[in-house]
């Protein structure tokens, strides 16, 4: 914690239990095929933005100790009552937010005090009861509190409906941004706009240094192979790693071109990652005890043409200066002389 001040009695016990139903309401919604596309985009919008502020707040006080005493009984994967998570979360973020207005003291060198984060999440988490079947639309914890209010609290942030993805866009920028880079929305390649660009703060010689982004903040197609070549396109122009973030879903044949092409593939649930995720190079079996060679995304995804296969300097790599090592997703600078801040194809 950032103060001297002891945290209350049972923040432990309020903490582990809300983050648990949290995630396991995220679980219902997954698994819920009841819901319309719409319903379910917008409760796992909502979700997100009222874990954020909880995360956010978590960082400004300590962290609870691990205690078996503190942890809900419920298993995270576990599938939920949409009244009774809704109506859990709500309790438990009124009781933080009562016992942290009665014991701590105004946070003055944060952006927002805790409570204030916490406050967030409950009116987002409260609006949850618009979208989801069976929850009353009134909620009784809620309406003792102060200044908490939903009237404002809107699942469209940045103009969805109208072909905007600005609201994803941003959401992928505030993440790059914590993961160590500086990003741009917004900019354009020749005369292609490209959703968002980043480059590591400090450079690790890797080709994730630098990142092309592209946002598919969709509710019913599904993501095609098409996407993902002009991704992948944009990327090797740009001389960058590529990165997809949607909200959607991928066609079969887009899954297996991201594996293959070792594109990044976020989901919302991504972005509250600490540090960005390394590429899927492969996929779980269906079968039971079935020991045959697991072929890795390099494998599958062949070569290139045998004039060129055997020319030196003729590799794939999205980065020049940087050749594939091993059969996952791992590169090594061609050149190891270069300074820290230098690109490895800098002089070529």
């Amino acid at each position: 914690m950032t103060t001297d001040e002891p945290l209350p009695d049972g923040y432990a016990d309020r903490l582990c239990s809300l983050t648990t139903t949290v995630e396991s309401l995220r679980g219902t919604l997954k698994t819920d095929h009841t819901l319309s596309t719409d319903q379910r985009m917008f409760a796992h919008r909502l979700l997100y933005l009222a874990n954020e502020p909880i995360t956010e707040a978590k960082r400004l006080l300590s962290e609870p100790d691990p205690d078996d005493d503190s942890a809900d009984d419920r298993p995270v994967d576990s599938t939920v009552e949409y009244a009774e998570a809704v109506t859990q979360i709500e309790q438990q973020l009124s009781w933080l937010l009562r016992s942290l207005h009665a014991g701590q003291p105004a946070a003055h060198h944060y952006d927002e005090a805790p409570v204030e984060k916490l406050k967030t999440a409950l009116e987002y988490a409260t609006a949850l009861r618009d979208i989801l079947p069976a929850v009353p639309d009134d909620s009784s914890v809620v309406a003792d509190l102060e200044d908490v209010s939903v009237d404002e609290v809107d699942p469209n942030v940045g103009g969805r409906g109208e072909s905007d993805g600005r609201w994803l866009e941003y959401q992928l920028q505030r993440a790059l941004g914590r993961w160590g880079y500086r990003a741009a929305r917004r900019q354009h390649l020749f005369s292609l706009e490209v959703d968002v660009v980043a480059t590591r703060r400090d450079k690790r010689q890797e080709p994730s240094d630098w990142i092309v982004g592209q946002c598919k903040d969709w509710t019913d197609d599904p993501i095609t192979p098409a996407a993902l070549f002009r991704l992948c396109t944009v990327a090797f122009a740009c001389r960058a790693m590529p990165v997809l973030c949607h909200t959607t879903e991928l066609t079969p044949r887009a899954e297996k071109l991201a594996r293959e092409f070792e594109v990044r593939v976020l989901s919302l649930t991504d972005l509250e990652r600490a540090e960005l995720p390394a590429p899927q190079v492969a996929k779980p079996t269906l079968e039971l005890d079935e020991w045959r060679p697991q072929y890795r995304a390099r494998d599958y995804r062949g070569s290139l043409p045998v004039l060129f296969w055997s020319e030196s300097g003729k590799r794939f790599s999205y980065v020049p200066g940087f050749a594939p090592a091993g059969t996952d997703a791992n590169y090594e600078p061609i050149e190891d002389d270069t300074d820290d801040d230098t690109h490895p194809a800098a002089d070529h």
